[in-house]
């Protein structure tokens, strides 16, 4: 019998990530191609040929054109959460399961990081830091606020931006969201549309998928949108945000306060103008990435794997609504 063909497509600066899944799932008996980045796919011929499984990093472009001629590719699998390179609605129309690695501990440490980006920046951490390492005098009259009170504005409204609602339940904030699909249980949340959102939150917070329809949502129209002092959390992807258009409007209007995990170019330029706003937080993309969150993924990619390749639905599918044509072609 012919063991099943993995493709395997990393990255390489997370190689520390694919590794194992390799390493475990050739130890299960299955025959894994392992390309370490896209550059290395495309001089092995760039095609997927009889892949039955994609395991790729986030960013690769998983277009219609590699896909089709796939006859027997039945799963692409991020072993992250993110999915931004693949073309979703291609996968759903050709009854092919997307399935990502939304770990529990992979969304807590998002959403924790993303209540921790809203404090620093509404209390000025990196201000307060600058007075003792400066050894400045203590201002008279601080730049700090409370989160209690406010109104929180979550952008999407998935698992993370969910588990953030949870952290925030007992902080006195009111609660809306923007998303394009209502889930069953909302909680708090009240649901409003995005330019609603954007005027009326003290703290707006991007937590959508990165796709054709979330790229550059937050335009330079929609960023003028924000109230007077707001906070501009983004913990979601960078391209989300047209960059240039919220670089000048941080020009225009000092009072806004930034706090910026990701960027549509990673790692951020050393010559990007968002580096020299002054008092805007910005890391590398890393700051969710806990050592819990890390040491759940591979166990969950090889998860989604063999539940793929058994006829399973695998537990993180992220375009449930190619299931049933999936099912009736795959599952046993």
């Amino acid at each position: 019998m012919i063991p099943p063909r993995i493709v395997t497509i990393g990255r390489r600066r997370s190689l520390y990530l694919f590794v194992p899944i390799v390493e475990a799932l050739r130890k299960l008996g299955h025959d894994v191609v392992f390309h370490e980045d896209d550059a290395a796919f495309a001089a092995a011929g760039g095609s997927l040929g009889d892949a039955d499984i994609l395991l790729a990093a986030s960013s690769f472009a998983c277009s219609r054109a590699l896909m089709e001629p796939a006859s027997h590719l039945r799963a692409i699998v991020s072993p992250s959460t993110g999915t931004e390179g693949f073309d979703l609605a291609a996968a759903t129309r050709l009854g092919i399961l997307v399935a990502n690695g939304q770990t529990r501990e992979n969304v807590e440490s998002m959403a924790e990081a993303t209540v921790l980006l809203m404090l620093a920046a509404l209390y000025d951490l990196n201000g307060a830091q600058a007075v003792l390492r400066e050894n400045r005098p203590r201002p008279r009259q601080t730049n700090t606020r409370m989160l209690g009170g406010k109104t929180v504005g979550l952008i999407g409204f998935g698992r993370i931006a969910r588990a953030v609602a949870a952290r925030l339940a007992g902080w006195d904030v009111s609660l809306q969201a923007y998303t394009r699909r209502r889930p069953e249980n909302s909680g708090d949340a009240r649901f409003v549309g995005l330019d609603e959102l954007l005027r009326t939150s003290d703290v707006v917070c991007v937590l959508a998928t990165l796709n054709s329809q979330t790229e550059g949502l937050l335009s330079a129209d929609r960023l003028r949108l924000l109230k007077p002092g707001a906070t501009l959390i983004n913990t979601a992807r960078g391209a989300i945000i047209d960059e240039p258009a919220l670089w000048a409007l941080a020009q225009e209007r000092p009072d806004l306060r930034l706090a910026l995990d990701v960027f549509t170019a990673e790692p951020l330029p050393p010559e990007s103008p968002l580096r020299r706003l002054p008092t805007a937080i910005l890391t590398p993309h890393m700051l969710g990435h806990t050592h819990e969150a890390h040491a759940s993924l591979p166990a969950a990619a090889v998860d989604n794997v063999g539940r793929l390749l058994a006829g399973q639905i695998p537990r993180h599918v992220c375009n449930p609504e190619a299931i049933p044509r999936w099912q009736a072609r795959w599952s046993r």
